[in-house]
């Protein structure tokens, strides 16, 4: 019954949300983020036994990105090449 009533408000601030992005980045950042069940792996249970198996590396990755923070910080590669964020 709640969400039935949260629905209509819910529906006008992401229209205002949606409208107010500016690039094509931002908006296809927003599509997928709201998108249906696009947070259902946040709740998944770490199951070892199961296959694919993701290493604490990969978590971590996945986890920041997911949450738009950065990966890594701008530094020199051992080549000599500046790498950014």
């Amino acid at each position: 019954m709640q969400s039935a009533w949260d629905k209509p408000g819910i529906s006008v601030i992401r229209s205002q949300l949606e409208a107010g992005l500016a690039d094509a980045r931002q908006k296809a950042t927003f599509l997928v983020a709201t998108a249906p069940h696009s947070g259902d792996w946040l709740a998944a249970l770490p199951i070892a036994a199961c296959e694919p198996r993701r290493d604490d590396e990969a978590i971590r990755m996945a986890v920041a990105l997911r949450l738009r923070l950065k990966v890594c910080e701008p530094h020199v590669c051992p080549c000599g090449q500046g790498i950014d964020a």
